[in-house]
């Protein structure tokens, strides 16, 4: 969409509403600090956990109740750095090489979510990489 992620609704509002699609072929991506770096948690619904962008969809949708792919970037390492500057901050060589990783296996987890349905791509695409489980060290960026 040509508008601020965190005006996100203004724009999905009015593509479903134009191209006629219900809420259960829309899929809405975003980052998410709560979740360790490169872990995807796909959900049927749920709440916006302060998200601006899903506040935004929410408000337009009128409904909570619309698919989710959370896609995490971690939180900042240095405690009170705004996380505005996390979001918007350059990734480490390191987290760039496990970015195309991810997005890989994002990919993978959509594909899997539009032919085989929601319950099979969260089972099996939904946690940390399969190579990269909690406690493997990476280097963040400060």
């Amino acid at each position: 969409p040509q508008t601020f992620m965190n005006a996100s609704g203004q724009a999905v509002r009015p593509v479903l509403d134009y191209y006629r699609i219900g809420l259960d072929r829309l899929l809405v991506v975003v980052d998410d600090a709560d979740l360790p770096f490169g872990e995807l948690r796909l959900r049927p619904g749920g709440g916006t956990a302060g998200h601006h962008g899903l506040e935004s969809v929410t408000q337009h949708l009128g409904t909570m109740q619309y698919p989710r792919l959370r896609i995490g970037i971690g939180r900042p390492p240095t405690e009170g750095r705004e996380i505005t500057g996390w979001v918007l901050s350059d990734f480490t060589p390191a987290e760039a090489q496990r970015l195309e990783k991810v997005l890989t296996r994002a990919s993978q987890q959509v594909e899997c979510w539009v032919l085989e349905g929601i319950d099979a791509a969260m089972s099996r695409f939904n946690g940390p990489l399969p190579d990269e489980y909690p406690g493997n060290h990476v280097e963040l960026r400060t």
